[in-house]
């Protein structure tokens, strides 16, 4: 077993290890030749002491400046971890032939994650859209088929219900009429769940200001709506993840208690697209924001939920080609 000791000293950092190394190699070939010269006066002494020091400080630069690199493709990873996946290591002048082809090596490696990182999320967005054109079709199909036609069955029980008829019949043929204008309303409420539409047909500041009012009626809740100039023309796929973000904010503020109020706004610069809701009250982020953080992950983009000075924020970004591919 290796003494605590011992295990402390090997555990030193590497500049360490080698300054003390060299320190000790320097010192031991001093007391070996003051050994050697049996006479030594006191100013040769104190002159070989100096001596020593100059060559351990001069040790102590020369490995500093050695280990540079070192240091440099430390502080490297430490970004990459932290997010800032862009970093890559510059040439050091302090390298040598093979602490430069490790950072190569490093920035290889770097370039080839980049790469697979861009690849997948190619694949999320193009995940998302395939979602967003099969639930169109799905709501489509609920809203010009099957809701064209039991408007259809009810017409023709109006008209019916008209008729000259026994009043027990009539008044069967008024409780169906009821019954399936509550089924069309409810199709058109999964319809608009599984697609919004509107964002796509009229634009998502449409949509937007369209939601606020249903959230409005709703609950009582003062919703503000702000589309910037440049955010006015957005591609359909990121209508529809914005929107749908929006949607999932709101709901949380819809079943708070008391006075509610929130504000909507979306912007757009710098190659991306920036959706920002604020509300009243705070806590913990519901299943639907995180399914919704997920998808805005998958469409390339980036999604943060925060809780401060008593209200949410729900901040969404997306880069508009990428998500509408």
């Amino acid at each position: 077993m290796m003494s605590r000791f011992v295990r402390r000293i090997l555990g030193v950092p590497l500049v360490a290890k080698l300054i003390g190394a060299n320190v000790i190699i320097v010192a031991s070939a001093f007391a070996v030749q003051t050994t050697a010269v049996s006479h030594l006066t006191r100013e040769e002494i104190v002159i070989g002491v100096i001596a020593l020091a100059a060559a351990a400080a001069v040790n102590v630069y020369l490995v500093r400046l050695a280990l540079r690199p070192v240091d440099e493709l430390e502080k490297l990873a430490v970004r990459v971890t932290e997010g800032e996946f862009d970093a890559r290591g510059a040439p050091s002048p302090y390298a040598d032939k093979d602490l430069s082809r490790l950072g190569e090596t490093i920035n290889s490696l770097l370039d080839s994650l980049a790469r697979e990182r861009r690849r997948i999320q190619d694949l999320g967005a193009q995940v998302v859209r395939a979602d967003d054109v099969e639930r169109a079709s799905v709501s489509r199909e609920l809203h010009d088929s099957i809701a064209q036609t039991l408007a259809a069955v009810r017409f023709q029980l109006s008209a019916a219900a008209r008729e000259e008829a026994v009043s027990e019949i009539r008044n069967r043929l008024a409780a169906a009429n009821g019954m399936i204008s509550a089924a069309m309303e409810e199709i058109m409420t999964v319809s608009n769940s599984l697609h919004p539409r509107v964002a796509e047909d009229l634009g998502l500041e449409a949509a937007l200001a369209g939601l606020a009012r249903q959230i409005e009626g709703r609950s009582g809740a003062a919703i503000d709506v702000v589309v910037s100039a440049r955010a006015k023309s957005v591609p359909a796929g990121v209508s529809s993840t914005l929107f749908r973000v929006a949607e999932e904010a709101l709901r949380e503020l819809e079943m708070r208690h008391g006075p509610k109020s929130a504000t909507v706004s979306v912007d757009a610069g710098d190659g991306l697209v920036r959706l920002e809701v604020t509300y009243d009250g705070y806590g913990p982020a519901k299943s639907g924001l995180t399914l919704m953080k997920d998808r805005v992950i998958l469409a390339g983009g980036t999604m943060t939920i925060e809780n401060r000075n008593g209200g949410t924020r729900v901040t969404a970004e997306l880069k508009p080609m990428k998500a509408a591919s």
